[in-house]
């Protein structure tokens, strides 16, 4: 990776890409919110495909900001003729699978020490509700990044266009600079829908760094 790629038109003007990695699935090894889901059923003996439907759409809510964990999972058991077990909450439901296997995915965080090492801005947006946030700060991962950012903090969810402008609006960045790094392919369409002139779509460590040497290839020497 090369330090302070220039421009074409100026030479003397250093341009930087900023870089904006999302969390699961890339930073960390945890992809959905499934392991969740199967905790509770077995937890309070119940079946997964029923209690799927209907907490998906409320963990959805959470992450978009709206709604109070524990009444979110409450309900969904109240529905199923449950209450909660003693010393449960729903934030604890959500956020205890997550906090026992949710693990950084070392390669990545190389990635993004190096880079930031090297001068450039990287950025974290990701989907998520609060009793998750809450596990990830209690793990430190903000303090790898420049800036941290989460969809229940935005009010705003990948792949909708206003996550995005969100993160770059705060961060005074252009779309025309940034790298997008996602591991879901809706969210690589939306990145680029949203004006993000790099949006890569993460499949692997090694395709990573290609992908991010590809690109300081060309702020470096021009397309």
């Amino acid at each position: 990776m090369r330090l302070s790629p220039v421009s074409r038109e100026n030479p003397d003007t250093k341009i930087l890409p900023v870089f904006v990695f999302d969390i699961g699935g890339v930073v960390i090894k945890w992809r959905n919110s499934g392991q969740i889901y199967r905790y509770i059923a077995q937890r309070y003996r119940l079946p997964i495909h029923p209690l799927t439907g209907a907490l998906a759409p409320e963990v959805r809510r959470l992450e978009s900001g709206d709604g109070d964990a524990d009444e979110c999972v409450e309900r969904v058991l109240a529905g199923f003729g449950r209450r909660l077990i003693a010393g449960d909450s729903g934030g604890l439901l959500l956020a205890q699978p997550f906090k026992e296997k949710a693990r950084l995915r070392k390669g990545v965080v190389q990635i993004i020490t190096k880079l930031r090492r090297e001068g450039y801005r990287v950025y974290a947006l990701s989907n998520t509700c609060l009793p998750h946030l809450k596990v990830m700060r209690e793990n430190g991962w903000p303090h790898l990044f420049d800036g941290f950012f989460t969809s229940c903090e935005l009010g705003a969810v990948k792949p909708h266009r206003d996550a995005y402008l969100a993160v770059l609006g705060a961060v005074g960045a252009e779309p025309s600079q940034t790298v997008f790094v996602d591991d879901r392919e809706e969210n690589v369409i939306g990145a680029k829908l949203a004006g993000i002139r790099w949006p890569i779509h993460y499949t692997s460590i090694e395709r990573l760094k290609q992908d991010i040497e590809r690109i300081l290839e060309v702020t470096t020497h021009g397309e």
